[in-house]
């Protein structure tokens, strides 16, 4: 995790506590997304001198010192234990965090057969969920075009979630939205992974699997193709996300 969330319905409602609502106002033309995949421009909650705002970002973190774009697709998660360390994430952990709203996340679950399903995740008890990530500003060499793109940190798999993968993403209380944002000294302590009474999983229909497909269907429970007994712990399809490039040269998370 985490290569596909969702971001529908009520999310907007659900911010109103920590955004003002003349700043949704501005978002009211965003279409409910049941299928967010890397390079979409999704809302994301970054926070200044004490003050969140809502604003829009590109999925795939693309470093300030890149020469281009093309790390982005491969950048699109960063691990909680090595986001402080790494060249290209460590300055933007320290002044650039961020919150991605969402209402859930797939997975996938594979068998020893070979046969893949999606699986939706999502609270059991809240409505949305406020995942931790960074963000970086990056400009073209030419200075003729630059853009805002973020990545989502990840943290161990709970026993609900770790049949299908190891990972999967940092979510944060709301009493700890502020302190994230704000507090850098005690930023990396925030980042635990949900408990699994917390979260809930059903099995979706492989329409997950196409980027363009984007219905409130993705979500609706459907028989498992996969067989409990012999679901092995796996990672998404290969197209969502990945740069086997950027994996050799820079060290960095992508997917995962």
């Amino acid at each position: 995790m985490c290569g596909r969330y969702a971001l529908f319905g009520n999310w907007k409602s659900a911010l109103a506590r920590e955004l003002a609502s003349a700043e949704l106002h501005e978002f009211e033309e965003i279409i409910d997304n049941y299928n967010v995949s890397p390079l979409q421009t999704m809302p994301v909650i970054i926070g200044s001198d004490q003050n969140k705002s809502l604003t829009s970002m590109r999925w795939g973190f693309t470093p300030s010192w890149a020469k281009d774009e093309s790390l982005s697709a491969g950048m699109i998660n960063a691990r909680a234990e090595t986001v402080s360390e790494k060249p290209s994430f460590k300055r933007a952990f320290l002044q650039r965090r961020c919150i991605i709203p969402m209402n859930g996340f797939y997975e996938w679950a594979s068998s020893v057969k070979g046969k893949k399903q999606p699986v939706y995740c999502s609270p059991s008890q809240e409505d949305i969920w406020f995942a931790a990530g960074i963000w970086e500003h990056w400009e073209s060499p030419d200075k003729t075009y630059d853009l805002d793109s973020f990545a989502i940190i990840t943290v161990p798999a709970n026993s609900n979630m770790k049949q299908y993968h190891e990972r999967m993403p940092a979510f944060l209380s709301k009493k700890h939205v502020d302190s994230w944002l704000f507090d850098s000294e005690i930023a990396s302590t925030l980042l635990s992974t949900v408990p699994a009474e917390e979260c809930k999983t059903i099995f979706v229909g492989l329409d997950v699997n196409n980027a363009r497909n984007n219905s409130p269907d993705l979500i609706v429970e459907v028989d498992p193709i996969v067989k409990e007994h012999e679901i092995l712990s796996s990672k998404p399809p290969s197209n969502a996300g990945k740069s086997s490039k950027s994996h050799k040269n820079h060290g960095q998370n992508s997917l995962f």
